[in-house]
């Protein structure tokens, strides 16, 4: 008996040991794959944001040669010295309100006037956006530091008016300079992602000069990054294993760790920069410093437990991660590792 199981349990002992190998190999190879899979998943979101990207600036970079044209037919702009006018400016950032008195901006023999009711027509602006859509503006320098005015616009307020009388501020909450007035205000166009009032856009900014060459204003056209719907959609239609799905969010600034997209749209713009795994941990602060500090087509991976209600523990979660630089925004494609093993 001894003879004839001795031989059995040495082949028993291998096929366990190989059987192990290749299980933990197999293991191994299953997360391999999925982690692959994520990648191509976070990089297929990035190529299309940067496509995306590419079409709406240069739509705006023609959008704003056509507004140009239009100003300059209308007639040079200048200040009349003699004349001003008050102005109730009110910061678009902080939201505080000051009285201002300025030189009233004419365009030609036209003054711009202030109007705020977008069924009465403003010179320039609404002639630019029924060429091309989207929303324009003229700023009017308010001082020396080169805080900016809107005097006449098509940009709307929560309350649909014309957001005239707004104004963007030269320094920015944190005291670092307005990206757009540091350009403008040097001379250059600026071109690329911007708050406008409430909302993100896709901009350009370009300096209007008075006749000496002084920087006394600037021109504006812009198309507001959510009509990238498309895109939208084709984030949230994106899933990965059977609850996983993709989230982006906002890495900095103001918006930091609010929702861009989430699952299905269901909690767009929310903020859970404070959100905690089961551990404890911000893990939303945790991806987005992790984000923000890749380079550009670099992935980086997080991973952090979450109970869901029902659930009877805590499962460990995966996101691969990549940053979009110029729209700020975080890709995460993940879901739950027992899902691919």
């Amino acid at each position: 008996i001894v003879l004839s199981l001795l031989p059995v349990l040495v082949v028993g002992g291998i096929v366990y040991r190989q059987n192990k190998t290749m299980s933990a190999f197999a293991g191994e190879e299953t997360i391999r794959l999925a982690y692959e899979d994520l990648d191509h998943i976070a990089e297929g979101v990035y190529a299309m944001c940067a496509a995306q990207e590419e079409v709406l600036q240069q739509m705006v970079n023609s959008n704003l040669n056509v507004a140009r044209k239009v100003l300059e037919v209308n007639g040079q702009v200048r200040l009349d010295q003699n004349d001003s006018i008050e102005w109730q400016a009110v910061n678009q950032v902080t939201r505080a309100a000051a009285s201002v008195r300025l030189p009233k901006m004419y365009s030609g023999d036209e003054w711009l006037g202030q109007n705020s009711d977008m069924k009465s027509p403003s010179p320039v602006v609404d002639e630019v956006q029924r060429l091309v859509g989207g929303t324009s503006t003229i700023f009017q320098r308010m001082n020396d530091a080169g805080d900016m005015l809107r005097v006449t616009t098509n940009v709307p307020t929560d309350q649909g008016q014309r957001a005239i009388g707004t104004y963007i501020p030269r320094t920015q909450a944190d005291g670092t300079p307005n990206p757009v007035l540091a350009a403008v205000l040097s001379g250059r166009v600026f071109q690329g992602r911007a708050k406008v009032m409430n909302s993100w856009y896709i901009t350009a900014y370009e300096p209007i000069n008075d006749a000496q060459g002084n920087v006394i204003g600037m021109l504006y056209v812009g198309i507001p990054q959510e009509s990238a719907t498309g895109l939208r959609q084709a984030i949230m239609n994106t899933r990965v294993g059977e609850t996983g799905y993709v989230f982006v969010l906002n890495a900095k600034g103001d918006s930091r760790g609010h929702y861009v997209i989430s699952d299905n749209g269901t909690r767009d713009g929310e903020d859970i920069w404070g959100a905690k795994d089961s551990d404890g941990t911000y893990f939303i602060q945790a991806i987005c410093n992790l984000a923000a500090g890749l380079q550009p087509g670099e992935i980086g991976e997080y991973q952090y437990p979450w109970q869901n209600p029902g659930d009877p523990e805590p499962r460990m979660k995966v996101v691969r991660l990549m940053y979009f630089e110029p729209w700020d925004w975080v890709i995460g494609p993940g879901s739950y590792i027992d899902e691919f093993t």
